[in-house]
Order: C-alpha cells, then sequence, then structure tokens
C-alpha cells in the first residue's frame, strides 16, 4: 500500500510562481466577474425599452432594481457561509448555472411583477459569484502577488458593466428594442460556458475554513497535486 505523505498545500502555493493551471483558474473566475457585472447592469440597458412596450411609469422599475440589488446582498452572505462549508469550487458552478437560468427567464418576463421576482431570484446567484470568485483567485495566488492578483482579477465586474453599455449601444439602433432581450442571452450563454469549463477542474487545494486548520494535503492525489503547482 503505498505510503500516504503530508504537504503544506498553503505554503507550497504562496512560494510558488504562478502556472498553468493558476493561470486557468484566474480567468475562469475572471470571465466569471465580467458575467456577473454584465448581467448586474442588464436591467439598466433594457429600462427604456420596457417602458415604452408595457407603457409603464418610470417609478415602477424602481422596486425592480431594489429586487435584484437585495438579491445580491442575501447571496452573497449565503453562498459564502456555503463555500466555507463544501468549497468554492461547485458553489461557483452552481450560481452560474443558477443566475444563467433565470437570466433567460429575464427575457421572457411579461410585466412588472414577474419581473421583480425573476430579477430577485436572479440576484441571490448573482451574488454568490464575487465572493467566491475572489476567494478562489486568493487561495490559489502566491503571497507575494495576492493582492495585485485580487485587485486585477476584481476588475472583471467593472469591465462586464462596461461591455454591456457597448453592446446596448451597438444592438439597440441596429436591431430595435428586440436586441434587449439579445443581451440577456448574451449574459448567460457565456455564464453556462464558464460553469461547463469549471467541472474540469479539480476540487481547490486549499481546504476551507471549516475543515483542519493546518491546512494539509495528507493523501498521495493531494501531494501530487500540490506538487504540480508551480509548474
Amino acid at each position: 500500500m503505498e505510503k500516504a505523505t503530508t504537504v503544506n498545500v498553503s505554503r507550497v502555493i504562496d512560494q510558488s510562481t504562478l502556472g498553468a493551471f493558476q493561470w486557468g483558474i484566474f480567468i475562469l473566475c475572471s470571465v466569471c466577474l465580467i458575467m456577473d457585472g454584465f448581467d448586474v447592469q442588464a436591467m439598466g440597458y433594457v429600462a427604456p425599452a420596457i417602458l415604452r412596450e408595457w407603457s409603464v411609469p418610470t417609478s415602477a422599475l424602481g422596486p425592480v432594481f431594489s429586487a435584484g440589488l437585495f438579491g445580491v446582498l442575501i447571496g452573497s452572505l449565503l453562498f459564502s457561509m456555503l463555500a466555507d462549508k463544501i468549497g468554492r469550487r461547485p458553489v461557483l458552478i452552481g450560481v452560474a448555472l443558477y443566475f444563467s437560468a433565470f437570466t433567460l427567464l429575464t427575457a421572457r418576463a411579461n410585466s412588472i411583477q414577474e419581473l421583480l421576482a425573476i430579477r430577485l431570484i436572479a440576484g441571490i446567484g448573482l451574488g454568490g459569484i464575487m465572493p467566491n470568485a475572489m476567494a478562489l483567485v486568493g487561495e490559489y495566488s502566491p503571497a507575494k502577488i495576492r493582492i495585485i492578483v485580487m485587485m486585477i482579477v476584481s476588475t472583471g465586474f467593472t469591465a462586464g458593466a462596461a461591455i454591456g453599455g457597448f453592446v446596448a449601444a451597438w444592438l439597440i439602433p441596429s436591431f430595435g428594442w428586440r436586441s434587449n432581450r439579445r443581451l440577456f442571452l448574451a449574459a448567460a450563454v457565456p455564464a453556462l460556458i464558464s460553469a461547463v469549463v469549471m467541472f474540469l477542474l479539480r476540487h481547490a487545494i486549499r481546504q476551507t475554513p471549516s475543515a483542519a486548520p493546518a491546512q494539509l494535503a495528507s493523501t498521495p492525489a493531494r501531494s501530487e497535486a500540490a506538487q504540480r503547482i508551480p509548474t
């Protein structure tokens, strides 16, 4: 029987240089944040078309915007605690699929009440992206550049919000109000792709806070994975 070895994974990562595996995680998390920012701002881009189509007063959309942001607050708290228990990877996969599904449903809403309910529920999934993506980036970053890497990756959220504005400015004049629904589809499809690719990643090497405090890898498989980090 192969003898298990013990590796301090935290020390291995902190003293390593960035490898292809780590770059892959950073890119995936950046894509998740870009889509998060895109989707959070999407209602602002489609609001004028909704007001015209449904003939509702401007004030009617106030609760819709608030519901989405309130959902983000709930999701960030709920999924952060859940990730501490079961790991960042499964939570990121789950919330990406979650908010992708409700983003698609947003484009099919036919009333303010439907839109409010969908954006509230979708916001819960959106809230789980930022804290867990950033935590995963921090866990896989060497100590000397951890803050820099996290700062760079976090700009994905702002980039996603800005990209949505450029896409809206391009689509709406060319295709009319129907292009607004394409915006929601554009926000959902890449998130689904990110979730599928996340399935290909191995479980987070660092232990969660609820696991062993020493953060040790004590099996041959984990030890081998830790040794591959610097490459």
